[in-house]
């Protein structure tokens, strides 16, 4: 098993093209690390250093919890690991979401909250808003993209529509109801990963680097969302299988 310190990651993503003032939408395996130095506890500080305090990171902290209650600092993520250290970063603010929340680091992070619409994947979601600031996708490892929902609502597919999810939140001792709208599976499919969209983006991807047999790769929403947008178009049902 290899072995990458932190100054190798951080040398790999200022060759991948990683700067300052990136907004970022970070998905991860970090196995695609191998034995990463202090088990990646220092990970998020070394994006954060790449980017600034004016770029943006963040991660999806999908929990899931509506119709019960979303507690902002203690319902544990389903999404893997790399959420782990997003919620023990010391600057890290929450979006407020009993299904589909975020964690979000930087000067923005809080306007972002303030603006999200109490959806999923619609225009003012945390997806929709980094679109519309030209944010991008950095992806450890993974063909995982939270964007392709953000896809489908935007184009509109057969097998899904917006369900009003309601619940309790708790933010410390405040303590209020609140809900999202989320574009929820109308029937039972089988998802492809990588769908044929995804698969031809990535092998035109320009800004990726194979690490341990594995990808990782920089793109920018809006180019994604050019490039997929005419083809769901086009055949609605490309995403699933038969």
């Amino acid at each position: 098993m290899i072995r990458s310190s932190l100054i190798d990651v951080e040398n790999l993503l200022l060759d991948l093209g990683l700067k300052t003032g990136d907004k970022i939408l970070i998905h991860a395996d970090l196995r695609v690390f191998g034995l990463l130095e202090g088990n990646g506890d220092g990970l998020i500080s070394v994006i954060e250093k790449i980017v600034g305090k004016k770029g943006i990171l963040c991660t999806p902290s999908f929990t899931f919890s509506f119709p019960e209650v979303f507690d902002i600092h203690k319902s544990i993520s389903k999404i893997g690991s790399l959420t782990n250290l997003f919620r023990n970063f010391e600057n890290v603010l929450r979006v407020p979401d009993g299904m589909t929340s975020y964690y979000i680091i930087g000067d923005q992070a809080s306007g972002m909250i303030e603006k999200w619409d109490n959806s999923s994947y619609g225009i003012d979601s945390i997806i929709g808003q980094l679109h519309q600031e030209n944010g991008k996708v950095l992806q450890f490892g993974t063909d995982i993209l939270s964007p392709i929902h953000y896809l489908e609502e935007c184009v509109g597919v057969p097998y899904r529509d917006i369900k009003r999810f309601e619940g309790l939140i708790i933010n410390e001792n405040q303590r209020y109801n609140s809900h999202t709208d989320f574009y929820a599976r109308n029937k039972v499919v089988k998802k492809i990963i990588p769908d044929p969209i995804r698969a031809e983006f990535y092998s035109n991807v320009y800004q990726k680097i194979l690490y341990n047999n594995r990808e990782i790769r920089l793109f920018s929403i809006r180019d994604f969302m050019n490039f997929a947008v005419p083809r769901l178009d086009r055949n609605k049902l490309i995403l699933i299988e038969d």
